[in-house]
């Protein structure tokens, strides 16, 4: 078993980066689950999604690092958002959501956007502070980049965001990337290869989602509506004479 994860990952479970990297390749591979359950609207993807936190950003942080929880818990927050979101789309069955399809608006590509931006600022916690960052390499910058933008498409994966998948598609392919021509880990590669193409998968099986119906009008707003158009047929009427 340890000859095919040094095959596959290039490390050593006897070193703390060894260590790393794998915790970090469980991740991976918990957020694949996590599209693929998605793809089927099943709430267990969010489930597979709080694992992918735990184990790899959680796990990581209190192993070797306390300040990379700065990163983590939001990401734990994200996914844990993202269940409470998809439990407000009826239940079809023990985990099936009836998901409507939402719009992709202006407020939320910016909102997006302030998320990826902040995702990458506590990514780099305490460097971000003492200026560190600055000397950040631009793979470490694509890193940081793509495993926000791989995260923060989950937010609109569970307003029923049918771009979203893109989204997720494309900060997975630039992971592939990085890795190709930083350091071609054949594990790491292929796990991403799989998020891109379970993003993908995901954008074709909510192709056929319903749009979201708008909300039956309460008495109060039956009655104010009412009175409205009787005091605009009085006018008119008083206009006429």
């Amino acid at each position: 078993m340890e000859s095919i994860i040094d095959s596959l990952f290039q490390l050593s479970l006897s070193t703390s980066s060894g260590v790393q990297i794998l915790l970090f390749a469980i991740s991976a591979l918990f957020v694949v689950i996590a599209a693929l359950l998605l793809a089927h609207r099943n709430d267990l993807g969010w489930w597979a999604l709080i694992m992918a936190v735990f184990s790899g950003p959680i796990i990581s942080a209190m192993k070797y690092d306390l300040y990379a929880l700065f990163y983590g818990v939001p990401l734990l927050l994200l996914a844990i958002f993202g269940l409470w979101r998809f439990s407000r789309f009826e239940l079809k069955g023990k985990f099936i959501r009836m998901v409507t399809r939402t719009q992709l608006t202006v407020t939320s590509v910016v909102g997006l956007l302030a998320g990826i931006i902040l995702l990458v600022a506590l990514h780099f916690n305490v460097f971000l502070f003492n200026g560190s960052y600055l000397s950040a390499t631009p793979e470490v910058w694509a890193m940081y980049v793509s495993d926000a933008v791989i995260f923060a498409s989950f937010v609109l994966i569970a307003r029923g965001v049918r771009s979203g998948w893109l989204l997720l598609a494309a900060g997975a392919i630039s992971y592939v990337v990085v890795y190709f021509l930083v350091s071609p880990m054949l594990g790491m590669l292929g796990l991403y290869v799989f998020t891109a193409l379970a993003a993908l998968y995901g954008w074709y099986q909510w192709r056929a989602l319903p749009e979201a119906s708008q909300p039956e009008p309460t008495q109060e707003e039956i009655a104010l509506e009412a009175a409205a158009k009787a005091a605009l047929d009085k006018l008119n009427s008083a206009e006429d004479k």
